[in-house]
């Protein structure tokens, strides 16, 4: 039966998966995700059925339209297998509970998120939003109210309070509103240690990229980097295994 649930889930995943990959494309230039067969961006060319299967399509036609040979990039089976993995390991961690439905989706839309920041520095409402009443149904069957309440205070009242000491003191924006609000949709499910797990990684990261760029000469102190690609995976990381690290953490000091 675990192993069933699993294929499943990883089957359901990468499914969800392709329909982000759309998703991801198709919002930030305005057109609809919901309505319109996917086509090949080079030639136009209508997938059919086959060439729409989650992973094992791209694998088939070796990373290549099938008929202008335009190369297909590898992000798309990533998002996929991406999707598959997050749903194998929420469940896992949460049990076969009904508050699970909402964390797959709220993952999903975080992968979303991540691609969406990465190619356009944009966070849209669109998905933040939904993203966040996602967090909200999924702590309520969870944790509960004060916990997402708390969370979202935390996570949005930090990166706000970052951000106005930038604007006030350095004159230049340090965080976008889209950060803010992605802060509020991490924080409703993760609670306000959680969130502050989350920002506490995605800092990091950013500061670890940002040297290697600064090392390489394609950055400087002042290059913006998309800081949602960042806190987004550390959002998914610190439901996952966020407790876990604190409880090591204290049981360190403690010592």
């Amino acid at each position: 039966m675990v192993v069933f649930i699993g294929t499943f889930l990883c089957l359901l995943g990468s499914i969800f998966g392709s329909g982000v990959t759309a998703l991801s494309w198709r919002l930030p230039r305005g057109e609809s995700w919901a309505r319109g067969r996917s086509r090949c961006p080079k030639c136009e060319h209508v997938l059919g059925p086959l060439e729409l299967v989650p992973v094992l399509s791209w694998m088939l036609t070796r990373g290549r339209c099938r008929f202008c040979a335009a190369p297909v990039s590898a992000r798309y089976p990533l998002i996929e297998l991406s999707c598959a993995l997050w749903s194998l390991l929420a469940w896992l961690h949460v049990g076969l509970v009904p508050m699970l439905i909402p964390v797959l989706l709220w993952g999903y839309v975080l992968v979303a998120l991540i691609v969406i920041d990465y190619d356009f520095h944009l966070l849209p409402d669109a998905l933040t939003l939904p993203g966040t009443l996602l967090a909200v149904t999924a702590a309520l069957l969870g944790p509960g109210a004060r916990h997402a309440l708390l969370g979202m205070v935390v996570g949005s009242g930090y990166l706000w309070l970052f951000a106005w000491i930038w604007a006030t003191f350095l004159k230049r924006d340090g965080m976008g509103g889209g950060d803010i609000k992605l802060a509020a949709m991490f924080g409703a499910l993760l609670g306000p240690i959680g969130a502050f797990v989350t920002i506490t990684l995605a800092s990091i990261g950013g500061a670890l990229v940002g040297a290697v760029m600064m090392s390489r000469g394609k950055g400087g102190m002042r290059t913006e980097l998309p800081f949602g690609t960042f806190l987004a995976p550390a959002a998914m990381a610190a439901f996952l295994w966020g407790e876990g690290w604190v409880t090591a953490y204290l049981r360190l000091l403690q010592r």
